[in-house]
């Protein structure tokens, strides 16, 4: 994309000009600047600027990048001009998220309104959209159970615990006693589940710890990060047939 032309500008459209607007507007600059009608030096730059525009503002999802660009191009030369900078400041990858974030229903919108297909596939297309969308709600729902469910388990067991830690610590003292005279292989078989308990036991006080990081786990911002772009976009795309 070369940063010193705008589209709009180029075929003498307005910005909200209409597909077929836009597909007038293209005809009419091809029948000046074609280079086999102009012999102007420039007219093979010019056509080939005429038809990337039309290709860019006849795609809904390149149109709506397209117009995002320009309106980042104009408040960057607003903060240049007058030296006001922006109140707060984001990081790349915040930045990135959050255009993310809104930009798949603002690509919907823009391909609904200007996608050159026949209604039945619109149709079609915005019922893919909203049952992909529905199935990574219900996805992003079972996430933030399971981690309540992590931490309400997490709680449970170490209360229940220091309920039965008294007990616990007799059991295991009386066992030690036990190995100690008569041995440890003679006490585990004369007290086959005891071992078994002692590990089942410390395995669950053990857990008590890990459900917390798989809390946090699950809801972390990577974590929807990752289940936002690797499907909920994909899927969109598939949906409305966007390619890359």
């Amino acid at each position: 994309m070369n940063n010193n032309f705008n589209y709009y500008d180029l075929l003498g459209v307005k910005q909200d000009a209409s597909e077929d607007e836009i597909k007038m507007a293209y005809k009419k600059q091809m029948k000046k600047w074609h280079p086999d009608i102009n012999k102007d030096a420039d007219a093979v730059n010019m056509s080939s600027k005429i038809n990337e525009a039309k290709e860019v503002l006849l795609d809904p999802v390149k149109r709506y990048d397209y117009d995002e660009y320009l309106k980042k191009k104009i408040t960057e030369n607003y903060n240049r001009y007058t030296q006001r900078k922006q109140a707060y400041e984001k990081n790349e990858k915040d930045q990135a998220y959050e255009q993310k974030n809104v930009t798949k229903w603002q690509y919907f919108k823009e391909w609904f309104k200007y996608a050159n297909i026949s209604k039945t596939k619109k149709i079609l297309g915005s019922i893919g959209v909203m049952l992909e969308s529905f199935l990574c709600f219900i996805i992003k729902c079972i996430l933030i159970i399971t981690s309540y469910i992590a931490n309400f388990g997490s709680y449970f067991i170490r209360m229940l615990y220091g309920y039965i830690s008294p007990i616990l610590g007799l059991l295991f003292i009386l066992f030690v006693i036990m190995c100690i005279s008569n041995g440890f292989k003679e006490t585990t078989k004369e007290n086959p589940g005891s071992l078994t308990a002692i590990i089942v036991i410390s395995l669950i006080y053990g857990l008590s710890y890990i459900l917390p990081y798989l809390s946090n786990l699950l809801l972390s911002p990577k974590v929807f990060d990752i289940l936002y772009n690797k499907i909920d976009i994909n899927l969109f795309k598939k949906c409305v047939g966007y390619k890359d």
